[in-house]
């Protein structure tokens, strides 16, 4: 029966390390036509997909050696957790209870469905400075300068993600709004 538990608790890991092994395969696979000097397109899901494995294999392992001594381990967490919880419940019995806003989260399922239709004509850079802005907006934040910067600076390190290192290829809108997109790629070496 001391057994049972510990194998029990390996099945999981085993199942999503067998997965992303048949996963790992397959994008192994994938055929492409390689540019000298880039990633290919299967580079990013073959190292989630290592990474996923080498979890795996490690919590076998680790489960497999100490079986039950790793459940006191692997409490260390939830424990700190608790403790927490425990610690901020006065705090938090003190608090009155959180409003609700049913109306902003209409406005912000409506503003994500604006984008996502308006990001095929404005392009991914324009329709993002943009959606970001209204979503903080929506959500109470009413300071302006930072609004504008963290909606410029957050949608170029995302365009800069995507499309230099992940190579996702991004909406870049219909002229005039394309010209925006291609200059803020050329600036940012994006080809």
């Amino acid at each position: 029966m001391g057994f049972s538990v510990p194998l029990s608790r390996i099945v999981p890991y085993a199942l999503v390390g067998a997965g992303a092994g048949y996963l790992y395969y397959v994008a192994a696979n994938i055929e492409y036509h390689a540019r000298a000097g880039t990633l290919g397109p299967d580079f990013w899901p073959k190292a989630i997909l290592a990474l996923t494995i080498a979890v795996c294999l490690y919590e076998v392992v680790k489960i497999a050696l100490l079986g039950t001594r790793a459940q006191d381990t692997a409490g260390v967490l939830e424990e700190m957790a608790e403790e927490g919880i425990e610690q901020h419940a006065d705090a938090q019995a003190a608090e009155p209870p959180a409003e609700n806003h049913p109306l902003l989260l209409v406005a912000g399922m409506l503003a994500t469905l604006a984008y996502v239709w308006i990001v095929q004509r404005l392009g991914f850079f324009l329709a993002t400075v943009a959606y970001l802005a209204v979503f903080m907006w929506l959500g109470g934040y009413r300071r302006g300068r930072v609004i504008a910067a963290v909606s410029l600076i957050g949608t170029l390190v995302l365009l800069l993600i995507f499309m230099k290192l992940v190579y996702v290829s991004l909406p870049i809108g219909v002229p005039p709004f394309a010209e925006v997109t291609l200059f803020l790629m050329n600036v940012m070496g994006i080809r």
